[in-house]
């Protein structure tokens, strides 16, 4: 299971773009560590099988 560590900024109440852009660059690195994460879990997975079946 892949572990996440992401730090995603509150908004505020009135809108300020650097708020904005340090948001939406919190949920990119989210979406690109699940991303990565997930193809090494699976990576393991298949090496663990290959392992066990040789």
């Amino acid at each position: 299971m892949a572990k996440i560590n992401i730090l995603v900024p509150e908004l505020n109440e009135d809108y300020v773009v650097q708020n904005q852009r340090q948001i939406t660059y919190g949920i990119e690195t989210l979406v690109n560590q699940l991303n990565f994460s997930y193809q090494n879990d699976l990576k393991n997975e298949q090496d663990a099988f290959n392992f066990f079946m040789s």
